[in-house]
This record gives structure tokens, sequence and C-alpha cells, in this order.
């Protein structure tokens, strides 16, 4: 018999995964179709997008194993715990993935000259790196026979609260602890090059370079900008990841006696999935290029008797941003 948080739950994650799958590969398609939007940064972001794909894979199979432990009564706790290292594993993959955005826009701004770390081949190095890491640290709870199915719910984790501030810390608080690292001294680099430049202004002005300050003055102000914005956008990508899983993980960690009622568990289960979908909607919308060519595709799949493709000339993202 299915309780009604559990069909909830069951609702709201098909729903919001199958979005969220459709939307990324959407992203994904509109990245490989277009020769200018094949940048480094949107290598990256197509990596990202993967990884929400299998994560929203791995959600659909759990909530499938909820559904048919409350018909059967029965788990196959072998499925359970493959299940469960994946998803934790996945979203690792998930804040790994866009650690490395942040740190391939910290090498661009400070060794730009360095040719090695602007390769393609450092790139693939950087993904694989990253897949090896978001597989490799959840392996521990794994080995250890710590995941296993939680009646309450229906969900295969972590069993003891140790295991899962663990998975918190490394697949969570340390990517947002460096991303903030990196995004801050990119930021106050910005603001020290704009005020060497002003105060560079102000020493040679009889030398007249006044056009060359209003050049250097635009480019850093505009760049300022852009970096701002970053800062934003990071923080709000952060503060949904902290809502999606922040909830369940306190009443896993904090819920030692069991006084937690079982809806409670259902249904801060399904914030995960919404906080992916979110994501994706942000990063997207975040990428105005990326979105405008999703428009495209999406029109001229649904005009094909339209004779005319339109084509589309965009610049490459800095980052989350490519304003």
């Amino acid at each position: 018999m299915f309780i009604p948080s559990l069909l909830l739950r069951a609702i709201i994650e098909c729903l919001f995964c199958i979005m969220t799958i459709c939307l990324n590969i959407l992203f994904i398609v509109a990245i490989i179709r277009l020769r200018t939007l094949r940048t480094p940064q949107n290598i990256l972001l197509v990596n990202s997008a993967l990884n929400l794909i299998c994560s929203c894979f791995t959600f659909l199979t759990s909530v499938t194993i909820a559904l048919q432990y409350s018909i059967t009564h029965y788990i196959n706790m072998e499925l359970c715990r493959i299940i469960g290292y994946l998803i934790y594993s996945f979203c690792h993959g998930i804040m790994y993935s866009y650690l490395l955005v942040s740190i391939n826009r910290f090498l661009h701004t400070f060794y730009c000259l360095q040719k090695y770390y602007l390769s393609i081949k450092f790139l693939i190095f950087e993904i694989i790196l990253q897949w090896f890491l978001s597989f490799l640290i959840p392996l521990i709870p794994l080995f250890l026979n710590q995941i296993e199915f939680q009646i309450k719910p229906r969900f295969c984790s972590p069993r003891k609260p140790f295991y899962m501030t663990l998975e918190i810390m490394t697949g969570f608080f340390l990517p947002i602890i460096f991303m903030t690292v990196f995004n801050l001294i990119i930021y106050f680099h910005i603001n020290k090059l704009h005020t060497d430049i002003h105060l560079s202004f102000q020493q040679k002005q009889k030398y007249k370079l006044n056009k060359f300050y209003q050049i250097s003055h635009r480019l850093y102000n505009r760049q300022n900008n852009k970096n701002v914005k970053l800062l934003h956008q990071f923080a709000a990508f952060s503060c949904v990841f902290v809502i999606g899983w922040g909830f369940f993980a306190c009443i896993s960690i904090f819920d030692l006696n069991d006084i937690v009622p079982e809806s409670i568990y259902l249904i801060t289960l399904s914030f995960p999935a919404i906080s992916l979908f979110i994501i994706t909607l942000m990063i997207i919308n975040w990428n105005k290029p990326i979105k405008q060519s999703i428009f495209t595709l999406f029109n001229s799949t649904s005009r094909k008797h339209s004779t005319s493709a339109t084509t589309v000339q965009f610049s490459a993202p800095l980052g989350f941003n490519c304003n």
C-alpha cells in the first residue's frame, strides 16, 4: 500500500527529473551543434550537464525501489547499496564539475600565458580527475557496508551520522569553500588591476595617456561587473544546493531518536530533484548565447517545413555567465 507522502515524492521526483534530463540534453546539443560555443568553459558546463543527467537517472531508480518496497516489502540490498553509492557519487560530481569551472577561470586569469593550462589535454585531465574523485570518495561507506535501505525515508544512504557528515563535507562544503576562495581571489585581483591602472594614469597624465586609460578603464570596469555577477550567481547556486540537500541531511544527522515523522523524510527527499531542475534553469539563463541557441534549436525542430535556418554567432562565456 502506497503512503500519500511517498506518492507525492514519486510524482515530484519523476516530474522534475524528466524535465531536468530534457533541458540538459538540449543544453548539450545546443553547444555541440554550434562551433562558436565549443569553448573550454562550455565543455566544462557540458560535463556538469552530464553529471546532472546521471544524478536524475539515479533519483528515478531510487524512487522506483521505494515504490517497489511499498508493494512487496522486499528490497534487493545489493542494488540498493549500488544506487545509494551512485547518488552520492554523482552529487559529488555535480559540485566538483562546477568547481572545475572556477578553477579553469582562475587559470585563465592568472596563467593566461601558460599554454598547457589552457590546452584541451589539460581540460580532459581535469574532467577525468573530477570523475575519478567523484567515484572514489563515496566508496568509503560502500566498502564498510554503511549504505543501507532506510525504512522511514525509503532511501539508500549511510546509516551512521558520521558517514553522512563525511559525504556532506566532501561533496558540498569543501567544494563550496574552494569555489569561494577562487572567486574571491579573482574578484580582488580584478579590482587591484583596476586600481593600478587608475594610479598609473594619475602619475602619467603629463604624457597624455588619457585614451589608453579610458580604454583600460572600460575593459576592467566590464570585467569587474562580470565578476560581481558571477559572485551573485555563485551565491544563488550555493543556496539552491543547500536547500535541496540540507533538510534531508540535517534530519538524517540529528534525528538520533527517530522522532521525525516518516512523511517529513519522504517530502524532503523530493527537494534534491527540484534543486537540480532549478540549477539547470539558472545555468541556462546565465549563459544567454546557449539559451538563444536552445531556442533556435527548439524552433528549428518545431518548424519542420521551414526552409531557412537561423545562424547564431556568440562569444565564449567567462564562467557561469557570458554577458
